[in-house]
């Protein structure tokens, strides 16, 4: 047997002083396109994988993106019973998203193939993040691969620390950093931005992205010398594309005049036959490569025909109709709906077609589709055209309008806070839950995150776009929106020690036209301020958008769904009245100049204090009070060594505390406890009692409403704290008087007031002296109880009552202390 060699390629990269190492050859082999890119101890291997040939009756290209966390890159076993992974986590499922954005853009137009890309993490030190080289791994997958990806794309983390910008700083030196900024871009341009922020400013961002884009051409750079030395042949090229074009366009276009759009198909059939003989055993890989080629060739050709031969029918007979529907943009869902399917039913009825296109005088199938597409492709164009050149909005706002804004606190009257914000046809309420330290979530993946305070989720029920639809638990664009939101908003919520509360932020969509996202923001913003959060600063986000016709472009301010669906460009930016807090940014198109960003920028400043003042009419900082439903927090500090006297054995007296005061009870390891109570009175009634419990004893502390729980001849054991028991003695239950037997006075179960007389720390026993009891609700002195037990007892305790206990026994018994003690049960005195 031979020994297998496996050859592997590695080009590597110097970024922000960190070596970035592509390398292909050894893992994955089967896939089209594999790539491990490591940084430090960090691995992923990015895998790509096509379909050759599109599949039948699919209209849109279905890309697919998966990231694999794996815990034994970290070298965890996995929580939970099973102890393997499950569905993705929330932040796998946000790097997927992240790979997706910049990548979906670079594609040829029309191409259907079906493409999955799957980004496994093998390794992770802590240092290197894994989320910006599994971008990278991606996008140079699919460069070396045969699948035709107009890329590459680079991606890189920008920090700043001290004042300065970073190029990808190591994990652990975010925490100091204000900018967490992820940048991808080609060669060209920037095209994606994702970015959480402490109130950066508009300047200092763009300052990144300068920086992040010279990164990124070096990042494209490496792949490309990659591909130069492994890459493969495309499956579409444009040469093969142009030769066979050449060859048979007549023969194409003789067979749509005879036949219609069903000739297209015999012109394609008859170009495979001629061109693709059957495969011989002679066949090289080369000859496998040129037959995908030609069949791409052949489908792009037949499919380029259709769309020309169709859409220019339809615009010249039909783009004034068209023009008219587009100022439909404002109407109701279903009147606008009403008129584009008339319109669609007449362009059906009435299109003219240069070839054979209609059964029985209707459209056949295939005709009625192309029109419809062309019709679509035509509308998009002119609205467009409308927004680019003539500088026409379809709702008629100006560029840096905000539509009409509605803002409402204390809309839903039990929950601890909430927030209505509606812009035009978009409507978010938040809804704000506080919790206690003990109900922060608890992260289970590859970040160095454990545990989280501030949870922020996001919800988009079909209703709010007038439609209906499954409920199955949140999509992909849920946790990124909610993400989102909640990264707008940690830079100013307030630390652990200013408010101890676990804070869930949930945002419904009541209405959605154009985003949402921003609303949630705005929305919640209001909610954690009626809440009594005492954020440092609210908070208020914009979108903008970007459309770029030719040489003619214009950036728009509060983008509603059309503006965002037709255009080209969607950037979101949140921020308080200091400077941006969140970033967000997808491209369509193949990049964007650094004057737009600038312009986008600036207008969203502008837009952002706009809104900031709205809010502020419904409520302008946090309240001072939190709700009445609210947990409330009372703090108590405790000696770290008296940690186990508040829980007890088993955690009996913790939960005794608990279930007493109708609280939640939280104790750090530095001996700080967190009361969360129903209220402010059963909050201060169990601090009081810790207190009470951790106090050293003391001669001449009275201890009040204290339970008796033993008695016996000598005397009764009165329980001071949990755990700490102290003797009252015969002798000192009434001034004067000395009891024969406790039991003719106490029983176990009394209630007694008490105070300490005696305090030997040594031995650790109390002495107490008795000063009242609590019968039938009223308290009876110990005067009072001496002078009704000698009515009693007329004959009892003779002399007895006068003789002071002896030194050290405080008793006053003449038994020997062994006896006592085992009369006793083991001393006067307990503790855990």
């Amino acid at each position: 047997m031979s020994e297998l060699q496996l050859h592997e390629t590695t080009v590597t990269v110097d970024i922000g002083g960190e070596e970035i190492a592509f390398t292909t050859g050894k893992l994955a082999r089967q896939a089209h396109g594999a790539v491990t890119v490591r940084s430090g101890a960090t691995v992923v291997l990015a895998t790509a994988v096509g379909r050759s040939e599109a599949r039948e009756g699919t209209d849109f290209f279905p890309l697919t993106v998966d990231i694999e966390e794996k815990m034994y890159a970290a070298g965890k076993i996995p929580g939970g019973f099973f102890k393997r992974e499950g569905k993705a986590s929330e932040k796998a499922t946000l790097n997927a998203r992240m790979v997706d954005r910049p990548i979906r853009p670079l594609w040829p137009k029309g191409f259907r193939n079906e493409v999955q890309i799957i980004g496994t993490v093998l390794s992770i030190d802590g240092e290197h993040s894994h989320d910006t080289l599994a971008i990278n791994g991606a996008s140079a997958a699919l460069t070396i691969s045969p699948l035709p990806f107009f890329g590459p794309v680079g991606a890189v983390r920008i920090g700043r620390i001290d004042g300065q910008i970073v190029v990808n700083p190591l994990m652990t030196q975010m925490d100091e950093s204000e900018l967490d900024l992820i940048v991808c871009g080609t060669m060209d341009a920037i095209t994606m931005v994702e970015a959480g922020a402490r109130e950066v400013s508009e300047d200092v961002m763009l300052q990144a992205f300068d920086a992040a884009h010279a990164a990124i051409k070096t990042l494209c750079q490496a792949q490309l010398d990659l591909r130069a030395k492994v890459g493969q042949p495309k499956w579409q090229d444009a040469g093969v594309e142009s030769e066979v074009d050449s060859r048979y366009a007549s023969r194409f276009d003789t067979l749509l005049g005879e036949h219609g759009l069903s000739g297209i198909a015999l012109a394609e059939a008859e170009a495979t036959v001629a061109e693709l003989s059957g495969v011989t055993g002679n066949a090289t890989e080369a000859d496998m490569v040129r037959r995908v080629q030609v069949r791409a060739a052949i489908a792009a050709i037949g499919e380029k025909r259709r769309n020309a031969a169709v859409k220019s029918a339809v615009e010249a007979q039909f783009r004034d109709a068209l023009r008219e529907l587009s100022d439909a943009e404002q109407d109701s869902k279903e009147l606008k709906s009403a008129k584009r399917s008339a319109l669609y039913a007449r362009i059906e009825t009435e299109l003219q077609l240069p070839f054979p296109s209609r059964v029985d005088g209707r459209l056949d199938s295939l005709a009625r589709s192309y029109a419809r597409s062309a019709a679509d492709s035509v509308y998009k164009q002119i609205v467009r055209e409308k927004i680019a050149i003539e500088k026409r909005r379809p709702d008629g706002r100006a560029a840096d309008e905000i539509r009409p804004i509605a803002t409402e606190v204390g809309v839903t009257p039990r929950t601890h806070g909430s927030g209505l914000f509606t812009r035009g046809q978009t409507q978010a309420l938040t809804l704000v839950t506080l919790g206690t330290a003990k109900e922060e979530q608890r992260i289970d993946d590859l970040s160095l995150d454990t545990k989280k305070r501030y949870i922020h989720h996001y919800n988009f029920p079909p209703f709010s776009v007038g439609e209906t639809g499954f409920m199955r638990g949140p999509k992909r664009r849920d946790i990124g929106h909610g993400a989102l939101a909640e990264r707008a908003l940690v830079p100013v919520i307030p630390d652990a020690e200013t408010f101890p509360y676990t804070m869930r932020v949930v945002s419904e969509i009541l209405e959605s036209n154009g985003s949402s996202s921003m609303a949630s923001v705005c929305g919640s913003t209001m909610a954690l301020m009626d809440a009594g959060v005492p954020i440092t600063s609210p908070v208020a986000g914009i979108a903008m958008g970007l459309i770029k016709e030719g040489d003619n472009s214009i950036v728009l301010t509060d983008i509603q769904g059309a503006e965002d669906h037709l255009g080209d460009m969607d950037f979101k930016v949140a921020g308080t009245k200091d400077g941006i807090t969140a970033l967000q940014m997808d491209i369509k198109i193949t990049g964007v100049s650094a004057d737009l960003l600038r312009q986008a920028l600036a207008q969203a400043r502008e837009a952002r204090l706009s809104i900031l003042e709205s809010m502020a009419k419904a409520i302008s900082e946090p309240r001072t009070e939190l709700s009445p439903y609210a947990p409330q927090v009372v703090t108590v500090k405790i000696d770290s060594d008296q940690i186990g006297l508040i829980i007890g054995k088993g955690g009996e007296t913790i939960r005794g505390l608990e279930e007493e005061f109708d609280c939640k009870i939280d104790i750090e390891e530095d001996g700080f406890v967190r009361i969360y109570a129903s209220s402010a009175a059963m909050g201060e009634g169990c601090r009081q009692r810790i207190e009470e419990m951790t106090r050293p004893i003391s001669v001449g502390t009275v201890y009040r409403d204290r339970k008796v729980v033993k008695t016996a001849e000598f005397g009764a054991f009165v329980e001071l704290r949990k755990g700490t028991d102290g003797l009252l003695h015969a002798s000192r239950i009434s001034p004067g008087v000395r009891v024969d037997s406790v039991d003719q006075v106490l029983t176990r179960g009394d209630i007694v007031t008490v105070e300490v007389t005696e305090v030997d720390t040594e031995r650790g026993r109390v002495g107490l002296k008795l000063v009242s009891k609590t019968e039938n609700g009223a308290e009876v002195s110990a005067e009072a109880i001496g002078v009704r037990y000698k009515e009693q007892f007329p004959n009892a305790g003779q002399g007895g009552g006068q003789r002071p206990p002896r030194d050290g026994d405080r008793s006053g018994s003449r038994e020997p202390s062994g006896q006592r003690r085992r009369r006793s049960g083991g001393g006067h005195g307990r503790s855990e």
